[in-house]
């Protein structure tokens, strides 16, 4: 049996280091990195078959439209938060990250935390994936 393909949603951190982590998990999984600003401008559909995600926390606000937050569970197995030593949890992001938070579906780990640790985390959340989530809101 082939194990389903993770889909992920990497935010925080500083750039390169978020897009370095996404792009190695990416590799792991044998999935494609997606740029979330990328799929903000262009609107493309998701990959049915897994992707890892990557972008600042408040894109995920941005994703949702305006008025309403994207249900992670539409479109996320997990949403991995890579905090720094800079990170208050006072900005509007937290707004969203606290909406992830309580429905199970965000993980935060510290930038240079070991990539086998998120391995555990994704692996976990796709254990616990019920059947294929809807399109994402807003699609046709």
């Amino acid at each position: 049996m082939m194990a389903a393909a993770p889909r992920v949603v990497v935010i925080g951190a500083d750039e390169g280091v978020r897009i370095a982590r996404a792009a190695r998990l990416a590799d792991h999984y044998g999935v494609p990195r997606l740029p979330a600003v990328d799929l903000l401008i262009r609107r493309q559909p998701l990959p049915a078959d897994g992707y890892v995600v990557d972008g600042a926390p408040q894109l995920l606000d941005r994703m949702a439209g305006t008025g309403g937050l994207l249900p992670a569970l539409a479109f996320a197995d997990l949403v991995v938060l890579l905090h720094g030593a800079e990170w208050n949890g006072a900005d509007e992001a937290c707004r969203v990250l606290r909406y992830y938070e309580a429905r199970g579906v965000l993980a935060a780990f510290p930038p240079h935390a070991p990539d086998g640790d998120l391995v555990v985390a994704i692996d976990a959340a796709l254990r616990g994936r019920l059947a294929d989530p809807p399109e994402r809101p807003g699609r046709p």
